[in-house]
């Protein structure tokens, strides 16, 4: 495309919005945020809307209207690049019905979607608004949904960057179906002009008679099977918490804690602790689809009675759930050898009923969140599909959009998510004046959405967000911020992030942080650091974090070393997994680098550390380790076989996204020469990207570089590319 055609196409796009742009915009040191709307809500919401942008102003900050005439992705992406670079744009709000991008071949910037995406487009594609506002990220259209007009395709180009590192924030404000729209969205852009009102007089006065000064007043939640109920997670959360956000420190200041098992049945709790009226932030950690909060498992019960109850509770709805009953009937008799009786009452007319409430009491449902008056400022949902605004329901606006509600911005995600990740990233930074977007746009991958009003913050906005906002990248500023004791700390975990994004901080700086810093949070930042880094000083941070004393930083250092492998980290994996003093999660997650050791030196260590199980013990993992090396042989000897199981060879190759294995690249570049199969060998291709942190790195980008320089299917040639990308940047 020559550069007049380049022109005349942006010219063409853009011009399918209408804009109004103050005349103060982009003026020196004044950042700048856009209210994307289209044009049917606005016409119903006009006044609502209009005093919502000119509400900027009492931010310091200039608000642009941008009216969506057509509904196509790339109009409102080239208008905001324009307006990022031009009049200093720091964040869009999304209202309405704004267009959706359906992102593919990028599921390496998720957490932890891997849906083969042979199946519907709707599903095995995450709707994604980095495309709005990462502007480094090069997209190729695919197509226009056919059935749901607002779903636009798009692949993740191969020349494109393989990270996030998104320009502005977005968030979007998108009602449910079932909820007034116009009048849901109105009546949400009043309560956000309020409650910006409100920051700024509470700020003013010194005071926090409106939870609104400072964010003093924390409550978080853990739910039934979440970071496998680790009470060591939770109080290390309990903990980091204090120190990430001061204010909680200060008298009348608290963090207050739920977790699924203080009640049979906890969402009644749950819910009216959420109405608590000075309440400030929610951090909510729980499974999750997108019209429900998954809260409680099966209750801890103590009496026989009340293990009978539960038993007989559990086959009713097996053979509720049987296709064929009968069958499961004679089973469930001849297996348990419990009564017929008990299977029997599955058709029970009473018991139906009260089985059907008994499972409802254990979530949280969209109906059950509207017989509630939620109070908490800002809501972090950790968990799947809760923020999935592609479908006609979901959580998220069940909490903003309600007059009663004080819910104001939220954060959560559109298709599944990882538990193992730093969720609270950042959070410390609402503690002093940052906005939730300018917090948000550092810490999330895909799926993750900010919802309601991005430039939502407590008290005064400060000179730190308009640092943030501006993109202030002297390098100086934040080695400043860095090293000074009276830095908060979670600032410093910001000064870590931007230095490390801009290039102006070694690996070595970053082990040396993580070496001697007395902050759990600011170690875990530099490990963070080294992660994004994926350099040689990596496996010597994996290694420090494997001792560490913060819970978080372990596990994510034990979940980092199944990706790595190095040999130099195998007695330290068999250590600790045989130490019984290892939090539950710290465990779940080593047992994927365990497994990874040679089987031969896997069994020399166990023998030379023992279990805390005796010889038990010591059998018992031995003979695990034992199978699972004669299972990978079996999946090598396959790779190397003249005649291959192919869904074997398939299933093993997608496995290995999870564990990306050294000794099996041979392996793979062997299968790869003599298999005929093109789906094979594009997941080969895929599979080798997934070894950025592999301490095997260079040799997987070596047989990268060396198959696509052969490979003539473009489509196979495109997908070394974004992998050669992945492990080169």
């Amino acid at each position: 495309m020559t550069r007049k055609t380049l022109f005349l196409a942006i010219a063409t796009v853009a011009s399918a919005l209408s804009i109004s742009l103050p005349a103060d915009a982009g003026k020196p040191g004044r950042a700048s945020v856009a209210v994307v709307i289209d044009q049917d809500c606005y016409s119903q919401t006009k006044d609502a809307v209009n005093e919502y942008v000119d509400a900027m102003e009492l931010d310091g900050k200039t608000g642009i209207l941008l009216i969506d005439e057509w509904g196509v992705p790339d109009s409102i992406r080239v208008r905001l690049e324009t307006l990022h670079r031009e009049k200093a744009l720091e964040g869009a709000v999304l209202i309405g019905d704004i267009p959706v991008p359906m992102i593919r071949d990028a599921q390496h910037l998720s957490s932890a979607f891997k849906m083969d995406q042979k199946r519907d487009w709707k599903e095995s594609s995450i709707p994604s608004d980095r495309y709005y506002d990462d502007f480094h990220l090069q997209f190729n259209f695919l197509s226009r949904d056919k059935d749901r007009k607002d779903f636009f395709y798009y692949s993740l180009a191969p020349e494109s960057p393989q990270q996030i590192r998104s320009d502005i924030y977005t968030a979007r404000i998108k009602p449910a179906q079932g909820q007034d729209k116009y009048k849901a969205i109105a009546d949400f852009l009043r309560k956000a002009v309020r409650t910006k009102k409100a920051a700024i007089e509470a700020a003013g006065r010194g005071t926090n008679g409106l939870a609104l000064a400072e964010p003093d007043r924390v409550m978080f939640f853990a739910g039934h099977g979440y970071n496998s109920e680790s009470m060591v997670s939770r109080m290390n959360e309990y903990k980091a918490l204090h120190e990430q956000i001061p204010s909680v420190n200060k008298p009348g200041g608290k963090v207050d804690f739920i977790n699924f098992d203080f009640d049979k049945s906890v969402k009644t709790r749950l819910l009216s602790a959420l109405g608590d009226e000075d309440l400030d932030v929610a951090l909510l950690h729980h499974h999750g689809y997108n019209d429900m909060q998954l809260l409680n498992g099966s209750p801890y019960e103590s009496t026989p009675d009340g293990w009978l109850a539960l038993a007989r509770n559990y086959f009713r709805e097996k053979m509720r759930s049987s296709r064929n009953p009968e069958a499961t009937r004679k089973d469930f008799i001849k297996r348990f050898g419990i009564p017929g009786e008990w299977l029997d009452e599955a058709s029970d007319p009473e018991l139906i009923i009260k089985d059907s409430l008994y499972d409802r009491s254990m979530d949280i449902y969209t109906d059950d969140i509207d017989r509630y008056d939620i109070k908490a400022r800002f809501v972090l949902f950790d968990a799947c599909f809760n923020g999935a605004f592609t479908e006609a329901d979901y959580v998220v606006p069940h909490y903003l959009f309600s007059e009663a509600n004080n819910t104001v911005a939220a954060l959560a995600h559109s298709v599944n998510t990882l538990q193992d990740v730093w969720t609270d990233e950042l959070v410390g930074l609402f503690d002093e004046g940052v906005c939730a977007g300018n917090i948000f746009k550092h810490v999330w991958s895909l799926e993750n959405h900010l919802f309601g009003d991005p430039t939502f913050h407590f008290g005064a906005v400060s000179d730190l967000d308009r640092k943030v906002s501006m993109k202030e990248e002297k390098a100086g500023i934040w080695r400043k911020l860095l090293k000074s004791e009276s830095t908060p700390c979670d600032v410093k975990c910001l000064a870590v992030r931007v230095l490390t994004r801009n290039g102006n901080i070694t690996g070595e700086e970053l082990l040396d942080l993580q070496r001697n810093s007395g902050s759990g949070i600011v170690r875990l930042a530099a490990f963070n650091g080294n992660v994004e880094l994926a350099g040689n000083c990596l496996t010597e941070a994996i290694s420090l974090g494997l001792d560490d004393s913060y819970e978080l930083l372990q596990r994510l250092s034990a979940r980092y070393a199944g990706y790595n492998q190095s040999p130099e980290l195998d007695g330290q994996i068999v250590r600790l997994y045989v130490d019984p003093l290892t939090p539950t999660r710290v465990m779940f997650q080593l047992k994927a680098p365990l497994v990874d050791i040679e089987t031969g030196k896997a069994t020399e260590l166990v023998r030379k550390y023992g279990h805390w199980k005796g010889d038990e013990g010591l059998d018992s993992l031995i003979d695990y380790l034992e199978v699972c090396g004669k299972s990978l042989s079996a999946d090598l000897a396959n790779l190397e076989s003249d005649s291959p199981n192919a869904r074997n060879a398939r299933l093993f190759i997608r496995s290995q996204r999870n564990q990306c294995r050294a000794d099996i690249l041979d392996a793979l570049q062997t299968f790869f020469a003599k298999t005929d199969d093109p789906a094979i060998k594009l997941q080969i291709a895929e599979l080798l990207g997934w070894y950025r942190y592999s301490y095997a790195r260079e040799k997987a980008l070596g047989i990268c570089r060396s198959l696509h320089s052969a490979e003539s299917d473009p489509v196979i040639r495109d997908e070394f590319r974004r992998s050669i990308s992945r492990l080169g940047e």
